[in-house]
């Protein structure tokens, strides 16, 4: 999810740490290994911070996330849409490429809008932010973009077709945008229990430029779904992972080996579907940061 606030302290990220360990292959309650002394930058992942954009335009937040070798993931609220210029917008764009940057992705706005809204007036609001943010594409030159689906049994009265009659038309309109901007779309899973509606809303739009990210912290909380078959589900088509811990209570956005969640069990699942997603870890506090970006590299160090 977006909107949070990232920083980063360089102190805790060159910080040793001890512990290292296996678990279970599966199983996305057991608590995996969380840091080891030595960390190694593991190949072939592409790894992501979510920040919010405002925080991009201080210098020091661009520059600690080279030193760290993670691309932003950047969250566009939509407050912040409202005020942001096309100067404000470059002079980012040009900061990230200036600290060699290579990657990112962006998180369209979430509060308030409803992809399935059975109001159009609402349905309306939800594709003219989703479309703000696709907008800025062709200047970031983002991997893809996050968006959540926004169905929830509650809100839907257990309907998921009502959501989707809604959510197609959206979707259809967001990805034709997507597909003029060059730019991919990911499905979130928030309140979703199973990701058989997020199947039929692919089916439904037709379009390759739609595909998945899967969070496992709210899968914790609200899916009783074992991970492997969510990633079973999604196949290739899992573009991206949001990673952040929790204690099966509550959406805490811990770092990443500091909650309840067996992180290893949930890469190695993705493997075993044949994706090879986007790591993107989600804190909420500044200190989050590194500790969750060790741990992360810790564990991508072991199932190498």
């Amino acid at each position: 999810m977006g909107g949070i606030s990232m920083g980063i302290s360089m102190e805790l990220a060159e910080r040793d740490h001890s512990g290292c360990g296996g678990s279970l292959r599966y199983g996305i309650f057991s608590r995996s290994l969380t840091s080891c002394a030595e960390v190694a930058k593991p190949m072939g992942w592409t790894i992501h911070s979510t920040v919010p954009f405002p925080m991009l335009e201080h210098r020091e937040t661009v520059h600690q996330l080279s030193r760290f070798g993670v691309g932003p993931e950047i969250y566009f609220s939509g407050s912040t849409l409202d005020r942001l210029t096309p100067e404000a917008a470059g002079a980012v764009a040009e900061s990230l490429r200036s600290a060699g940057i290579a990657t990112t992705t962006f998180h369209a706005p979430f509060n308030d809008i409803s992809p399935g809204a059975r109001d159009e007036e609402v349905r309306r609001v939800t594709v003219r932010r989703l479309r703000q943010a696709v907008s800025l594409a062709p200047l970031f030159r983002p991997l893809g973009i996050v968006m959540h689906g926004g169905y929830s049994d509650w809100l839907f009265d257990f309907d998921a077709g009502a959501w989707l009659e809604g959510a197609k038309r959206t979707f259809s309109e967001v990805t034709e945008a997507a597909e003029s901007a060059g730019v991919d779309i990911y499905v979130e899973n928030v309140f979703d229990e199973v990701p058989d509606h997020l199947l039929r809303l692919r089916a439904a739009v037709g379009s390759k430029r739609l595909g998945f990210c899967f969070d496992a912290g709210h899968a914790t909380l609200f899916s009783r779904l074992p991970v492997q078959k969510w990633m079973e589900a999604f196949g290739p088509g899992l573009r991206e992972l949001h990673l952040h811990d929790n204690r099966g209570l509550r959406d805490d956005h811990l770092p990443v080996g500091e909650g309840s969640i067996n992180f290893r069990g949930v890469l190695l699942a993705a493997g075993d579907a044949g994706a090879k997603p986007i790591l993107t870890v989600e804190p909420h506090r500044e200190d989050h940061f590194p500790r969750s970006i060790v741990s992360l590299r810790a564990i991508l160090a072991d199932i190498a």
